[in-house]
């Protein structure tokens, strides 16, 4: 019977190479949209650069989709339609197959061109619902999921935002709001990491890797060795991290002074001192233009002049080109679109005329006419240096664990495809071969080499500032909230609850740094995700049926 069923699916080997095909480009469409946002605030806040997020989501999700991937198979196979119908016209399954990763990948691939984070495991869902629909109609589709994905539209950032609130408010009210944040940081430290390395261990073992073993652990086993780990990394970062840190951090700060900057046209240095806020603010400026270049905006380089905020207002007004009438329009352009903050009002200052005494260029000698009270924060160099590595550590462990779910998305309904080819069967309990999840690693790596670094603008960027102790507050909080969640029933998306996280700390730190725009853009294409990725597979479902097959 064995045989005779291989025989008959001898006959769609077409089908089995046509799936490979658009898997590939399905893992392609994963790696540059869902893959971003293991590492875009990273990024965004400056930590890593773009080329180094890519090689370091390369190896972890590589690694992550070996081994976590195992259970891949399930996606589509039993979680969302009734592959049983199926019985005797597996070719109709098959085509099915390629039909739901060809609706997945065109919308995954269109959200990426638009800047827009979406969920793969809801694209393929939808996909999955819509060739079922035209192949054995509404009978079979297992509604409650879709229940699920409604609900977590709502749920995954809600939950996220109000947990990444919370840590983040505890991290601004007893160590960045300090007059020195050091001490409290480096006691903090500890706890983070251990926190960090708890939650994302037990994760990582909950989730039963049979590659790894991990499926033979008990649920209390799991718990005692993430609780060991967690005390074990908690004294060795309180012996010898904290030292270290603290030495560099003494290091950096005999190092940092007052900063000089001379106009060309007069010849004149004017010092901004450390305490002023100014300072605060140009050094926040020169960090986003590096986050610029991290994320590979070239207009710092190519076009310096055109860009629009307030460092530019502040630099044209110090080298004196306010006064020219070439940079007239642009001049009008700044104006409209500055924000109010001591850059423009230094700007406005020099720019009619007024005079720094002292050659000392402070707070008060620059009053702004409108001042700003909702300020955005930034962090200090030695609370950066606190942070940094941690926001590496989470988004490289996000990067592990997403990589094992990322590659059921992309080659969940191949790897259908693959063993429903071999044993001839709808139902097979063969494992899913390792070669087809490196398969799927490769396409996810591919994709974010190539187009990644949009929608980690869109992350890191464009949604509102990051920097390393906000961005490791959305890493960490954003984690725990798909570890409770997934455990207790609660239906999350990784990418809504990075989402969420963005958006409720951005809003923390000031109210106006959020894109509320971005955000509604966002929540829409949630939304459409299901029914468009479901159109597309029931189109080409309904081409297979009535045309091809």
């Amino acid at each position: 019977m064995a045989v005779a069923a291989q025989s008959d699916m001898s006959g769609y080997t077409w089908l089995l190479v046509l799936g490979f095909v658009i898997a590939f480009i399905l893992a392609f469409s994963v790696g540059a949209n869902d893959v971003a946002n293991s590492f875009g605030t990273a990024v965004g806040s400056g930590v890593v650069t773009l080329r180094q997020a890519c090689i370091l989501a390369t190896i972890f999700e590589t690694v992550g989709s070996v081994l976590l991937g195992a259970k891949v198979s399930e996606t589509i196979r039993q979680g969302i339609i009734d592959v049983r119908m199926y019985n005797g016209s597996e070719h109709v399954l098959m085509a099915g197959s390629i039909s739901a990763m060809f609706g997945s990948a065109v919308w995954q691939l269109a959200a990426s061109f638009l800047k827009l984070p979406i969920s793969g495991t809801h694209c393929i869902v939808g996909a999955t619902i819509g060739f079922s629909m035209v192949a054995r109609g509404h009978q079979g589709v297992k509604w409650i999921e879709i229940l699920r994905i409604v609900a977590s539209w709502f749920l995954s950032p809600l939950l996220s935002g109000i947990m990444s609130g919370v840590l983040f408010y505890f991290v601004r009210k007893f160590i960045l709001n300090k007059d020195d944040p050091v001490p409290n940081g480096l006691r903090a430290l500890p706890v983070f990491y251990a926190i960090t390395m708890g939650i994302n261990l037990f994760s990582i073992m909950f989730t039963g890797a049979p590659l790894l073993g991990f499926d033979r652990v008990p649920w209390w086993g799991t718990l005692c060795i993430s609780l060991g780990f967690a005390l074990v990394t908690a004294l060795f970062v309180w012996f010898v991290v904290c030292p270290r840190l603290r030495k560099k951090i003494k290091r950096l700060n005999g190092t940092v002074g007052p900063m000089m900057i001379t106009d060309p046209h007069s010849g004149r240095s004017h010092t901004i001192h450390k305490d002023s806020g100014l300072y605060k603010d140009l050094l926040h400026k020169l960090h986003m233009a590096k986050v610029g270049d991290c994320i590979g905006d070239t207009d710092t380089e190519e076009r310096p002049i055109r860009r629009n905020n307030s460092y530019t207002s502040y630099t044209m007004a110090i080298y004196g080109i306010q006064g020219d009438p070439k940079y007239k329009d642009l001049e009008v352009g700044l104006q409209r679109r500055s924000r109010v903050d001591s850059y423009s009002s230094y700007s406005s200052a020099v720019s009619s005329g007024s005079t720094v005494q002292d050659g000392s260029v402070t707070q008060e000698a620059c009053p702004d006419p409108t001042p700003e009270e909702d300020e955005l924060e930034v962090d200090q160099p030695a609370v950066s240096s606190l942070f940094q590595f941690l926001q590496i550590l989470t988004a490289c462990f996000g990067s592990f664990a997403h990589g094992g779910n990322d590659v059921s998305n992309a080659i969940g309904p191949l790897v259908a495809l693959w063993l429903l080819y071999e044993s001839g069967s709808v139902v097979s309990n063969s494992p899913t071969p390792i070669w087809l999840l490196l398969y799927g690693g490769v396409g996810i790596c591919a994709g974010l080499w190539v187009w990644g670094r949009r929608v980690i603008q869109t992350m890191g960027k464009d949604l509102t500032p990051i920097t390393p102790s906000s961005g490791f507050s959305i890493e960490l909080a954003s984690a725990l909230t798909v570890v409770v969640a997934s455990n207790i029933g609660l239906p999350v998306s990784t990418t809504h609850c990075k989402v969420g996280s963005v958006v409720a700390v951005g809003w923390l730190r000031s109210r106006k740094s959020v894109d509320w725009r971005l955000f509604r853009n966002i929540f829409i294409a949630w939304f459409v995700t299901v029914p468009i990725s479901g159109l597309i597979s029931a189109a080409i479902m309904a081409l297979f049926i009535y045309v091809v097959l």
